[in-house]
């Protein structure tokens, strides 16, 4: 990738970015593209596709903060490779369906290896302690109840545990260990006098 091309990823990201902190370019996409870059060894893709992936994969952010960033993001990034960075339109069209599938939505399954490499990126930087602090942070600049946000962590945790099976990616089912930790301890913390 261009230098020229990753800066202007880049200020993509930032033109009048009002997304949650936690999904910046800098505090989440570049780490989602490192794990990208990690989880393309030894595996037989279009490494092309998945790192632009992983770099444009949130830009439906900025424009949906109600949910349905995923499929807003896959008709940003198919427009701004094309228009804006003069790629070709079979590049763009598997960079956005990538995209499209790369969130917790269990019915739309990733159609693709590359798009199960972007799914498996972007849930690492979900797990551990960084991850569930950046879950927790999100969940209160929506507005969430606690309760609500309890739902939706233990959800999210329960598919992408079932997904990194079926995906095989290891590494994530490990991660997803600490989740499940915190989930056990909070349970037992406020659901035992039930």
């Amino acid at each position: 990738m261009e230098t020229h091309e990753f800066e202007a990823i880049k200020e993509l990201y930032n033109e009048g970015n009002d997304t949650v902190p936690a999904h910046s370019f800098d505090e989440h996409v570049l780490e989602v593209y490192e794990n990208a870059k990690e989880l393309l060894e030894g595996e037989d893709v279009d490494e092309e596709v998945v790192k632009y992936s992983a770099l444009l994969h949130d830009v439906g952010r900025k424009f949906s903060r109600e949910g349905g960033h995923a499929e807003k993001g896959a008709e940003v990034a198919e427009n701004f490779l094309i228009g804006e960075l003069e790629k070709e339109e079979e590049l763009a069209k598997k960079v956005s369906e990538c995209i499209r599938h790369h969130s917790n939505r269990p019915h739309l399954k990733p159609p693709t290896r590359e798009a199960e490499i972007l799914w498996a990126a972007d849930k690492l930087h979900a797990t551990g302690a960084t991850g569930l602090f950046r879950f927790l942070l999100t969940m209160g600049a929506k507005d969430y109840s606690t309760e609500e946000a309890f739902e939706i962590l233990r959800e999210r945790v329960s598919d992408a545990e079932e997904r990194a099976k079926e995906f095989g990616f290891e590494d994530l089912l490990s991660g997803l260990k600490s989740l499940k930790d915190f989930i056990e301890m909070y349970e037992e913390e406020n659901y035992a006098s039930n």
